[in-house]
């Protein structure tokens, strides 16, 4: 069993992973997400986590779409604390640095620290351990990278400054996919359900849908909409509630709702995860 995630060795999608799996698992660094929805879904790998929302950031919006056009399934969830780097080469100081690559979302949770140096340009790429690598094959001297203390390590740069996120409490959120469903053990006590619907155009439609939960004394975690492609301001609901879809009462409120919505589609019960700081490994 092999397990994809998005970037290069020292990406937080890598931490995530061994965070999940164990640190023996089998694992590929893949371009992009949609490179890991692909391969889950074609069967290449058994496995894929990817990033779906940040603390600070929030939403990371094209993984919903994916999650959706893949025809995946959510089998697990990592909450991992995010400590960001500000790495560069050896022999680079600080003040030598004009520009710092790395991932927008980095750039988002990492907003207070680049506002103190107003003259640096931001260079926008795909990963954050891609950063790393970057700079350090291009032997670049007046450039940095925020990155993991990983990616720092794995590629032997020098790190200039740490823990330069916004806050201590910056955690993102990781789906684990697969390509087919897996429900948890009916003895864990914390379970997440996850769904996609849309509604009816009628007045108070996404109401009737958030009453079928609430009658029933189900939590809402979370809701997000996302707009139907190529039907114009049509929308689409993902939403994370409380409890295994398989329980009656989780059971009898998806069958009311899929009554009175035009779309639904079961995403996956998982367990809940606790927000977890990532194990540094030496390799």
């Amino acid at each position: 069993m092999t397990v994809a995630f998005a970037g290069e060795r020292g990406a937080f999608g890598e931490l995530a992973t061994i965070e999940y799996f164990g640190e023996k698992v089998k694992s590929a660094a893949l371009p992009e997400f949609g490179d890991v929805f692909r391969g889950v879904a074609r069967g290449r790998y058994g496995f894929g986590v990817i990033p779906i929302e940040n603390s600070l950031a929030g939403s990371i919006h094209e993984n919903y779409d994916l999650l959706l056009e893949s025809n995946l399934h959510i089998v697990g969830e990592v909450l991992l604390r995010i400590r960001h780097f500000l790495i560069a080469n050896k022999g680079v100081s600080r003040r030598q640095i004009r520009r710092v690559f790395s991932h927008p979302a980095a750039f988002a949770q990492c907003k207070k620290f680049l506002k103190r140096f107003p003259n640096l340009t931001v260079v926008p790429v795909s990963n954050t351990a891609w950063a790393v690598k970057k700079i350090r094959n291009e032997s670049f001297g007046d450039a940095a990278a925020i990155a993991s203390q990983q990616a720092a390590a794995d590629f032997d740069m020098r790190v200039l400054a740490r823990n330069i996120e916004d806050t201590k409490w910056n955690t993102t959120r990781f789906l684990v996919v697969s390509k087919t469903s897996r429900f948890p053990s009916p003895a864990e006590k914390r379970i997440k359900s996850s769904i996609v619907f849309s509604t009816k155009d009628i007045p108070g439609a996404l109401f009737k849908c958030m009453s079928v939960f609430a009658l029933r004394d189900i939590n809402l975690y979370k809701i997000e909409s996302r707009p139907v492609h190529g039907r114009g301001f049509q929308y689409l609901f993902y939403l994370d509630f409380a409890g295994d879809a398989r329980s009656e009462a989780q059971r009898n409120a998806i069958n009311h709702l899929q009554e009175i919505t035009t779309f639904y589609r079961f995403l996956g019960s998982y367990q809940v995860d606790k927000p977890r700081d990532p194990v540094y490994h030496r390799r």
